[in-house]
Order: C-alpha cells, then structure tokens, then sequence
C-alpha cells in the first residue's frame, strides 16, 4: 500500500484543522510554502459545531505542523510487505533450511541401509558339510552336551544356498581354528543338523546349535584332522529339543559312541560376517 496515495487527503484535513483554529492560516501558508507543496483551499466552515470550537481552538499550532512535517517527509513512501514480515521471513528461511538437512541427512542414511541390503541380497550365502567316524556323544558333570571325534575327514566342504551354485574346500584344522570368528556377526552361532549312523543303520537326525567349537590336544601323528580332536558344545532350543532331544538320542547314557556322524551347519553370510578364509 503506498502512503503517498492517502496523502492529499491528509493534507486536507490538515488545511480544515488550521482553518478551525483561529489566526492559524497564515502559519498554514507560510508552512505549505517552505515544503513546497501545493496549496490547498482553506474555507472556513460555514457552520461551527459547538464540539469544534471548544476543543479545535485549543490544538496548538505546532502540533498541526509537526503532522505536516511527518507528512511531507514520509510522502511517496511505500509500506513493503517484507519491512513488516523481514523476521518472519528469516525465520521461514533457518526453517526451510533445517528441514532441507533433515531430509538430505534421512535421504542418505536410507541410501545407506538400501546399499546394504542390495549388498546382502548380491552375495553368496554358505553352508557347511563336515564327516566325521567314531563320534562320541557326551554329557559332563555341568550337563553340557558335546559331541568329538579324532577322526574327522580333512576337509570341511562349502557349498552356497540358492540362486548361486559354488562350492570350496576348507581344511577341517583351519575350519575349527576360525570357527569363532566366522560366526561372530551378531546373528549367534549356528544351528546345525547331525545324522547318526551306528551298526550300519541310520539312527536318527537331531538339530543343535554348535554353541562352540574347539579343539583338543593331538595325539599321535598325522595332518589335516587325522589323530586329532575336534569337538562342539551343543546347545538345543525348546523347538529343538522337542522335536529330537540330545538326552533322548543319548537313551539315558552319559556318553555313546557313534559309528558315523555329519553335520551340516547353518548359513554364513560373505557380505555380514568377515570371511576368514580364501
């Protein structure tokens, strides 16, 4: 809105005051004159209400054009939108800009978990087939359950879950030596599946968590595996054990050998876990 619209106007209620107090004209046109601007018409009222001639006489003359001044000074002025609302507009403007780096700083973070997921999804996922004659089932005196043999095959064999199709051989020594840090991705240690086989007659299927591997002191000679013990502790969830318990398969014994065991060990994942050996 521009002030200098609304300034004749003004000026004209300013000419009916200096006429409505007397000897005040002359000031009027002395004062018009020095700021140069043009004359307006001052007639006297033709009838005076009794309100205006007990309160206008009274209005001091510098007053009238002090407003003159503000008038004059002011004229042409135009009342900008952003002079009342520059605050405001800063303040929208820091907003918009946090929001921005809210949503840039959100954008890469979903980046960030869809790189990873794409990631997961691309790499391989291994599983794990070891064989092993002469397997001892026991429980000790804590009643933890562990299964051992020295006479594990060499090799552990690695074979991938679908859609890939490869497969790696790992030397059972390196196998059980990293067996910790293989499964040390926040996921917990693998379930696994073991076949038992005893007097030529396939026994049963029992699933556990190998909680732990390990391995023993050797004894006589021989590599890759042979006269050496590897073992796991076995640990059976609620699901497990009621579908195949340990103690069951034990059949009361404290301890059973077995003619012939495999086990077939749940997946690791190459793009969550750290691969530790190539």
């Amino acid at each position: 809105m521009k002030l200098m619209s609304s300034f004749p106007l003004l000026l004209a209620a300013a000419a009916v005051l200096f006429s409505a107090i007397p000897g005040s004209g002359a000031l009027y046109d002395a004062e018009m004159k020095r700021l140069g601007l043009d004359l307006v018409e001052i007639s006297s009222p033709k009838k005076k209400t009794s309100s205006m001639s007990s309160h206008l006489p009274n209005f001091r003359h510098e007053s009238v054009v002090n407003i003159i001044h503000v008038l004059s000074e002011n004229r042409g002025r135009r009342l900008r939108p952003d002079d009342a609302v520059g605050v405001s507009a800063k303040s929208a403007k820091t907003t918009n800009k946090s929001k921005s780096a809210k949503v840039s700083s959100s954008s890469s973070s979903c980046q960030a978990k869809l790189d990873t997921c794409q990631a997961t999804a691309a790499a391989p996922k291994w599983l794990f087939v070891q064989m092993a004659d002469m397997c001892t089932l026991y429980r000790n005196v804590d009643g933890e359950y562990h299964i051992e043999s020295n006479k594990f095959h060499k090799n552990t064999e690695w074979f991938t879950d679908r859609p890939f199709q490869l497969e790696a051989t790992q030397p059972t020594s390196e196998w059980f030596k990293n067996f910790t840090e293989l499964f040390d991705d926040e996921k917990g240690m693998p379930n696994a599946a073991l076949t038992i086989v005893h007097d030529d007659i396939s026994r049963d299927v029992v699933v556990s968590v190998f909680a732990e591997g390990y391995t023993k002191d050797t004894e006589g000679e021989g590599g890759g595996g042979e006269g050496q013990t590897y073992g796991y502790k076995l640990e059976q969830s609620t699901s497990q054990e009621s579908a195949m318990s340990l103690e069951a398969l034990m059949d009361g014994e404290d301890s059973v050998t077995l003619d012939h065991c495999s086990m077939f060990v749940d997946v690791y994942n190459a793009a969550v876990g750290k691969l530790v050996w190539q």
